[in-house]
């Protein structure tokens, strides 16, 4: 695990490092401004090396430094001038794709010199370097190795002095990552509301309860209880409440979908390796829980409601099952025909009780909620469904501000509802025909128990970056935080 740090000193920057790693657009590799703190032969060899490297998906140059210099080794990771529309300026996922692979720490010391177009780009570019540096392991190798990474970011007017929300968010992007790698033998539904607990633990007007069990069934929340009852341990929604004084703004509310584990339930994930990987279905609720923690310990002056809707979809004698019929927390009745589009349910529970209960303005939600997000929006962008043309805007804004991509796909409940027509109950709980828009038919489940209400809802379908590469990303911290400051 590398531990971050940030410095305005050049020296400071490169003392005992093993590798410095330059990084900025390429038009700026050989501008004074960016390297003009550095010892001449650091700026040579980088300039040389700049030279012949070319902008790409994960595009980076390597060279040993002169001896002397200080490190050992140069990396130079040239970004592109110009981006499309659809990609932020911070280059969060760009810098991600190179140092990936690159400038491991391995017990000793990285030095990271970025170079910004722009100051307000300086939150998104630490992201997408936390997003590098993942925390968990259990590699025996990586036991006892505590390297560390020292970081400059310059501009033209040169470094940028420290600011406190960097390594706030840097910790909640990594602890957020940490969570989605961790398997369900360590992280269950009780370890994770413990984490949550933990994470705002001393953190001022924060308020936490849980409500476990079979205490769902007494407030309504059926679906999430059928989904998570058979496991060893309970299903529960952790309601986190951020209330500073002064406020009198209706709250905003951020549902996460917090799946520990999938194994699709009855309709058993069968095909191929599908059940791998699907410790990674509670990324929402991870993504939720460090917007929530970031967005508390900076202080923003809004109330603030998250819930996690926490399960386990296991298979047991007691597993809900397709043809079963449940009552919703909303009331309507749901006629099963997959237990494995589980996650709905549970968010449509949570997101049900806490609009009832406490009346937000705004509710946002975000899940690993469909494999039909990659096809729709690429691995890359979550996909945003959003009843309303304004809020979608914005989180389409806070995606290129943070780094944390997404795109808006269809809303339009008349088109789609009836992929959820049943016989017997108000709905099924899964689309009649999958090629029909899946993804925002899915999401559109979850706004058809809320839709009473007048509330202002965006869905987050984060099922492809937030776990990029078989890792856990902390896609999302960013986004939610960038869209919670907007509101």
């Amino acid at each position: 695990m590398a531990h971050i740090d940030w410095t305005l000193d050049d020296s400071e920057l490169l003392a005992g490092a093993h590798t410095l790693v330059v990084i900025a657009r390429k038009s700026d590799l050989s501008d004074s401004w960016l390297l003009a703190g550095l010892p001449q032969a650091i700026r040579d060899t980088a300039a040389r090396l700049a030279a012949d490297l070319k902008p790409g998906p994960g595009a980076y140059g390597s060279t040993l430094l002169p001896e002397g210099a200080g490190p050992k080794t140069l990396v130079v990771i040239p970004l592109y001038d110009k981006v499309s529309r659809h990609l932020s300026d911070t280059r969060a996922y760009e810098i991600y794709q190179a140092l990936r692979n690159v400038a491991r720490p391995d017990g000793g010391k990285v030095a990271i010199l970025a170079g910004l177009a722009d100051a307000k780009h300086a939150l998104g570019v630490n992201f997408g370097i936390a997003r590098s540096y993942s925390i968990y392991s259990r590699k025996s190798a990586n036991k006892n190795a505590q390297g560390s990474l020292k970081i400059q970011l310059r501009t033209k007017t040169g470094p940028l002095a420290l600011d406190l929300t960097w390594a706030l968010g840097v910790a909640a992007v990594r602890n957020s990552a940490r969570l989605v790698d961790m398997p369900t033998q360590e992280l269950d539904t009780a370890v994770f509301e413990a984490e949550a607990r933990h994470a705002v633990e001393g953190v001022a007007h924060v308020s936490v309860d849980a409500i476990v069990g079979d205490e769902l069934l007494k407030l309504g929340m059926r679906g999430l209880h059928a989904v998570g009852r058979t496991a060893m341990v309970e299903p529960r929604v952790v309601i986190l409440d951020y209330n500073p004084p002064g406020v009198t703004e209706a709250p905003i509310a951020l549902i996460g979908k917090g799946l520990v584990y999938d194994t699709g339930g009855l309709s058993l994930k069968i095909v191929g390796d599908r059940m791998l990987t699907m410790k990674c279905d509670m990324g929402g609720a991870a993504a939720v829980l460090g917007a929530f923690t970031l967005l508390a310990k900076t202080g923003v002056k809004k109330r603030i409601i998250a819930a996690l809707a926490m399960a386990e979809n296991a298979i047991g004698p007691d597993s809900y099952r397709p043809d079963d019929i449940i009552e919703m927390h909303s009331g309507k009745t749901m006629e099963v025909n997959n237990t494995d589009a589980e996650g709905r349910i549970a968010l449509a529970d949570a997101a049900s009780y806490v609009a009832r209960k406490y009346a937000p303005k705004f509710l946002i939600d975000a899940a690993t909620l469909t494999g039909a997000q990659l096809i729709a929006t690429g691995k890359w962008h979550a996909a945003i469904v959003s009843n309303d043309g304004d809020l979608e805007d914005k989180v389409v804004a806070a995606g290129l501000e943070s780094g944390d991509h997404c795109m808006p796909v269809l809303f339009t409940p008349e088109l789609h509802t009836g992929e959820y027509k049943s016989n017997v109950a108000d709905m099924r709980n899964s689309v009649a025909d999958r090629a029909n828009a899946a993804t925002s038919a899915s999401g559109l489940w979850i706004w058809l128990h809320i839709d009473d209400l007048d509330i202002r809802w965006a869905h987050i379908d984060l099922a492809g970056p937030a776990f990029l590469d078989n890792r856990g990303s902390g896609y999302g911290v960013g986004l939610i935080y960038s869209l919670v400051r907007s509101l």
